[in-house]
Parts: C-alpha cells; sequence; structure tokens
C-alpha cells in the first residue's frame, strides 16, 4: 500500500511517477484521503491512477478534440464522438461503424503484441456498437529499415508488428483490406501503428455504451484475466524511453480465438434484442 498521507514531498514525486501520475494530481490525492483519515487501499489508487491516464480521459487532448471534431452534423453521420466509434448512414437501413486507433507504445516494446491487442481493441468498440465487424486497415510508420540501433532494430519491429495485425486478423475471420507502410527516421524506435475497423449493422440495432434501464443484468465477458497488461494504459500515456523496454509485461497477451466465438455470440444477442449497453473494457477495465 502506498502511504501519501506521511510521504515526502520528494517521495510523493517519485509515487506519482510510478503510477503515471503528475504531481499536482497525486497532492490531490493526498489532501483528499488525509480528509478521509486514511491511505488509499492498493484498488482504489490503481483504479484512479488509470483512469486519470491520458489513454483513458485524453486530459491533455480532450479540448482539442472537443474543439475541432465534438458536434461534427452531416446528412449522414449518426454519432461522432459520443460511444466507442463512429457511425455513419450506409443507405435506409443500415448504417457503418468505423473505428481507428494507435497502439504505439504497446508496439515499440512488443511489436507483435501490442499491433494484435490493437487490432482487438478496435474489433470490440465496433463490435459494441452492436455492428458486425467486417473489414480491418491499418496505417504503419516506420524508422530506417536499416537502423540496428536500440533493444529491437527497426526491421524486427516492422516485421513482427505487420504479423500481429495479420494473425489476429484471420484468427478471428476478418480480412484487411486496405493499409499502407511509411518510413523515416524520424521513427526509430518509436513506431506508429494505427489499426482500424470497419463494421456494418443496421440502424435499429446500433447498442450505446450506457445502460438505460435501472436493474440491468450486467455480464461481464471475454478472455480470462492475467498478470499481463497491468499498468497497461498508465504505460501507453508515458513518453517512451530507455526505460520502456521494462513494460514488455503491461502490453496485454491478446486472445482471438476466445474473441472469435465471443462475436457470434454478442451478434446472436443483439439480434434478439436482448442488449440494452456495451463497452469495451480492454484498456483498464472495470
Amino acid at each position: 500500500m502506498y502511504d501519501i498521507i506521511k510521504s515526502s514531498n520528494e517521495n510523493l514525486g517519485k509515487i506519482a511517477g510510478e503510477l503515471g501520475l503528475t504531481y499536482d494530481e497525486i497532492v490531490m490525492l493526498r489532501n483528499y484521503f488525509t480528509g478521509l483519515g486514511r491511505n488509499p487501499t492498493d484498488i482504489e489508487i490503481q483504479a484512479i491512477a488509470q483512469g486519470w491516464s491520458e489513454h483513458s480521459c485524453y486530459k491533455s487532448s480532450k479540448l482539442y478534440l472537443k474543439k475541432y471534431f465534438s458536434g461534427l452534423k452531416s446528412d449522414y453521420t449518426i454519432l461522432t464522438m459520443e460511444d466507442d466509434a463512429g457511425v455513419i448512414s450506409f443507405d435506409k437501413d443500415y448504417a457503418y461503424v468505423v473505428k481507428m486507433e494507435s497502439h504505439n507504445h504497446p508496439s515499440a516494446v512488443e511489436p507483435y503484441g501490442g499491433a494484435a491487442t490493437g487490432v482487438g481493441g478496435i474489433i470490440r468498440d465496433v463490435l459494441c456498437m452492436g455492428a458486425q465487424p467486417v473489414a480491418l486497415v491499418d496505417s504503419l510508420y516506420f524508422g530506417d529499415p536499416d537502423n540496428m540501433d536500440g533493444n529491437l532494430t527497426e526491421r524486427f519491429i516492422l516485421n513482427r508488428v505487420v504479423a500481429g495485425i495479420r494473425d489476429y486478423g484471420n484468427r478471428v475471420g476478418i480480412p484487411t483490406v486496405a493499409g499502407s507502410t511509411h518510413f523515416n527516421k524520424v521513427y526509430n524506435g518509436m513506431p506508429l501503428v494505427n489499426a482500424g475497423c470497419i463494421g456494418i449493422v443496421r440502424k435499429d440495432h446500433v447498442v450505446r455504451s450506457r445502460v438505460s434501464v435501472e436493474g440491468d443484468l450486467l455480464i461481464v465477458c471475454g478472455g480470462r484475466t492475467g498478470k499481463d497488461g497491468i499498468h497497461g494504459v498508465n504505460f501507453a500515456s508515458k513518453v517512451l524511453d530507455k526505460g520502456s523496454e521494462e513494460n514488455r509485461n503491461a502490453v496485454q497477451l491478446g486472445n482471438p480465438i476466445i474473441k472469435e466465438p465471443l462475436i457470434h455470440a454478442i451478434l446472436e444477442a443483439n439480434e434478439a434484442s436482448i442488449i440494452d449497453g456495451m463497452k469495451d473494457l480492454g484498456g483498464g477495465g472495470l
């Protein structure tokens, strides 16, 4: 358990660094729990740290996202910047659902797993809108392929990222239909791995990431929880440095073999109109 109440300012700064919090945030927590007369439990402080991470709450970018993207409307947009993915009108009865997300930090330290779980995450986002995922896309940026500096060579990162995207898509039966690959030395050791998913859904079967009826049954489903992925969102919110290789275990292990039947089960349940709301819990869990 972290003793944030009696810690010196110097030690408090170290705790903040371990949790991915700013110094002001850890001071805010100290003041709050001092008022309660106790230190936070491990679960409390870890949950707060992951919830306050840049990855989870966009604390530094939310202002700009709201300014330039929130409220964008057109004759064909149905949902933008509100749920796990965007929903756009396709025809009179159907809509298509789109999500693209980066998985840069995880792919830098564990390229195969980082890229694979990036694909898994966006598939879940599209699925949680009630849509059937039908296609994957990617946009990849790597360093100089001949660069041999760093713990992992650029060619190794390239090959493993491509393999991770390929294998995860193949194992859940969703093809990668388009993509682009770019090389520049500015990405040495710091690849940009953008994965996207497209799904199709009947307009009257779009599911929102909220619950509208009190007393609804809550079901958590997916792969079994392991020790992998702990502090994943905290790590993904930090600046990459020479010590980032130590965060390899923060990269979650993908489980496409479980994901594939889960996709079919969720689509069947949605077709039967028994789902009120769904939410992807990949970045931090409950």
